[in-house]
């Protein structure tokens, strides 16, 4: 008896122990009962996407993470569906661990089509409160905000759409939001404009302000909504479909149908004969850029027309690039055929041109003709041997016959003639008798000008000589690459660089002398 006396005294002193356990936890809930306060959230959406999975890899456990993938690409329209959807796959403790963070990370952002007039955000409160609670609400993005109107902008929509208002993206009722006391949400209408510019999606940015002390904002506080456009791409069209080009700055023009609210980037390719830097160029890019709300954008273009002949031609093609246009498409007029005219009265050498022609003996002679000169190329292959400066004796007969016929063309009357010697880049021998390519030039373009002057006539007074040794390829020993020319390339440029030029020149007009201080009278 006394055993069992001993054993039920145990017993009643753990049953208290207990009581007074469960006692103290029931005062622990109902002490921080007092300080949670109701939450007030923004209603949204949730989706876990690659950027939710992304950002929460490093911050949760990798099992937790792998649990939940299989939810990718699912969309919840309450918050109650996307717990619980995550409670059946990561367990409903590990739910109440990580499910804030999971939560936040997947919040969908919102969209919302021009056309549907209105759209009604809600705000859910967590427990009833037992007076009306007012909540502010801030809005950004960027999305045109209109007035804050409630007769304007009511849950049906706009009550007007006027001119005034289609400057706007959206129109507000309100910047307060309202939950009577007992309730447990409210919702606030967003009135959108649908007008006829073509936009990108625009975002509005609503959060919910600072409230009063007795209610706390929550997890839920900001969200972003799209407003998706409904009008068709604008289209882009040049203004001149075909024109004459000379001369100076030309502008090239697109036009935009129907103005847009976004950038238009046009870019241009090119085709025809015209070669881009050296008939034209544009010095700000070859892209067309029409801003918003404006109706063309232009780009100038340089038509380049320094040595062109008196109404030669070259063709250039100005085409919109359709793959790489952004934010249009291609219009009626998408190519512009342009003719550039030469506009520069160029020297006559047509004589010349002419006796080359018709001599096959000097077919390696070559003619080029700018705005004043007439520059005749004759190889030195032709007038000297290998490392020579002396002309042949046959040669000189052929070279007498060609200058007599040209010294006396009429539109080389008068001209100055400067004769110029040219070498390739190869180093002079040891053996050779001149020292350094610089002489070998200047002693070819000698000889040559001697026998004008002295075996076919050639006013010395109009003759000039000049040697430029390697200086000044007529073909350069560089490739396309950059790289040094080798083997049979190579070669062929230093062919065509080994010559001497007889370039005849347009006299400048002799200007008259004024004089300033006229002569003192004699006596």
């Amino acid at each position: 008896m006394f055993g069992e006396k001993k054993t039920k005294s145990k017993e009643a002193k753990w049953m208290v122990t207990f009581a007074d356990l469960i006692t103290l936890l029931f005062c622990f809930f109902v002490y921080l009962s007092l300080f949670n306060k109701p939450q007030v959230d923004l209603k949204t959406g949730f989706i876990v996407t690659e950027k939710t999975i992304s950002n929460l890899t490093d911050r949760l456990p990798e099992k937790i993470v792998y649990g939940f993938k299989s939810m990718k690409g699912m969309y919840f329209d309450t918050r109650e569906l996307f717990e619980e959807k995550l409670g059946i796959l990561i367990g409903q403790k590990q739910t109440g661990l990580y499910k804030t963070q999971i939560l936040i990370e997947s919040m969908a952002k919102g969209e919302v089509d021009e056309t549907s007039g209105v759209m009604k955000v809600e705000l859910l409160l967590n427990e009833k409160v037992e007076e009306d609670l007012r909540i502010p609400l801030f809005f950004a993005g960027n999305a045109r905000r209109g007035p804050i109107d409630p007769e304007l902008c009511t849950d049906e929509g706009l009550t007007r759409n006027s001119e005034e208002i289609q400057e706007f993206d959206y129109v507000l009722g309100t910047e307060v939001a309202l939950i009577n006391a007992g309730q447990y949400g409210t919702h606030f209408p967003l009135c959108l404009v649908n007008d006829e510019l073509f936009e990108e999606p625009e975002e509005i940015l609503v959060q919910i302000g600072k409230l009063r002390g007795d209610v706390e904002r929550g997890n839920f506080v900001t969200r972003s909504i799209f407003i998706q456009d409904d009008e068709p791409l604008p289209s882009v069209t040049f203004e001149i479909g075909r024109r004459d080009l000379y001369k100076g700055i030309a502008n090239v023009t697109a036009h935009i149908s129907p103005i847009s609210g976004v950038k238009t980037v046009v870019p241009l390719n090119f085709a025809g004969t015209a070669k881009e830097k050296k008939d034209f160029q544009f010095k700000d890019g070859s892209t067309i850029t029409i801003f918003p709300y404006t109706e063309k954008g232009t780009v100038e273009m340089e038509v380049i027309q320094d040595d062109v002949p008196l109404y030669a031609t070259r063709t250039l093609v100005i085409q919109m690039d359709e793959n790489s246009i952004r934010n249009a498409e291609i219009g009626r007029t998408s190519k512009q055929v342009n003719t550039i005219i030469g506009a520069q009265e160029m020297k006559d050498c047509s004589g010349i041109n002419r006796f080359l022609r018709e001599n096959v003996a000097f077919a390696s002679f070559e003619l080029n003709a700018s705005k004043s000169r007439c520059i005749l190329s004759l190889p030195s292959s032709f007038l000297f041997p290998s490392g020579g400066a002396s002309i042949a004796f046959e040669v000189a007969g052929q070279l007498h016959s060609f200058l007599s016929q040209i010294r006396n063309r009429y539109e080389l009357e008068g001209d100055a003639i400067r004769v110029d010697g040219h070498t390739d880049d190869v180093p002079i021998g040891k053996n050779s008798r001149f020292r350094n390519n610089w002489e070998l030039s200047t002693v070819r373009a000698t000889n040559v000008a001697t026998l004008m002057m002295e075996k076919v006539g050639f006013d010395p007074e109009r003759i000039a000589i000049s040697g430029y040794a390697d200086t000044r390829p007529k073909t350069p020993y560089i490739n396309e690459n950059g790289n040094r020319k080798r083997g049979k390339e190579l070669q062929k440029a230093r062919n065509a660089n080994r010559r001497v030029e007889l370039i005849f020149t347009r006299p400048t007009k002799k200007e008259r002398t004024r004089k300033f201080f006229p002569e003192p009278n004699a006596g």
